[in-house]
């Protein structure tokens, strides 16, 4: 083999001059062009090593930055969700009746009619929740409008009658009124 003095090119024994720079070529053994070409594999070994640990610290960086982003952005929904919902009280459990002597037949107490208002021309139903959109099973006539006690007036997408009270769906958000808060529940 040959090699260039000037620009350490490495020829064949067949060529006399450098392509490059018109140099003359000298004459080497095996040994020198290995000591001549391991040093430069050797340099760029450790350059290699650092950009490539540098960027794996790039790319998880990144990684950990989206991932952390995303868990705030549910955190964030979830917290949104949670202040939008309105909470369902619970029904207080109903006071046991208390023992009582044996009355006499002229004190019994007359249970006295509970005023009912007549819904027979109002849609209530017993299905389960619904949380689909306005219009979204919706029956015949139209939307049902909720009397209050109060005398206020919801008008909602549906209504239906459980034993903890009234349910009714407007907009998506299903809500529940206690029994004594309904005064009557009418079509538009």
């Amino acid at each position: 083999m040959k090699r260039c003095p000037e620009c350490l090119f490495i020829y064949p024994e067949t060529d006399e001059l450098c392509d490059f720079d018109k140099t003359p070529l000298v004459v080497v053994n095996d040994s020198e062009i290995d000591a001549a070409i391991n040093p430069r594999k050797r340099r760029f070994v450790p350059i290699f090593g650092a950009a490539a640990v540098a960027l794996a610290v790039i790319i998880s960086v990144l990684y950990f930055s989206v991932i952390r982003s995303k868990q705030q952005n549910v955190q964030a929904s979830t917290d949104i969700t949670t202040a939008a919902t309105p909470e369902v009280a619970q029904p207080s459990p109903s006071p046991s009746p208390s023992p009582s002597v044996s009355p006499s037949p002229s004190t019994t107490p007359t249970p006295s009619p509970s005023p009912r208002v007549a819904t027979s021309h109002s849609r209530t139903s017993v299905d389960p929740v619904s949380t689909s959109g306005p219009g979204m099973g919706s029956r015949r006539g139209g939307n049902p409008v909720i009397v209050l006690s109060s005398g206020a007036r919801i008008e909602a997408d549906e209504v239906w009658r459980t034993r903890d009270g009234y349910w009714y769906r407007k907009n998506g958000i299903v809500t529940l009124l206690k029994h004594s808060q309904v005064k009557a529940i009418v079509s538009k």
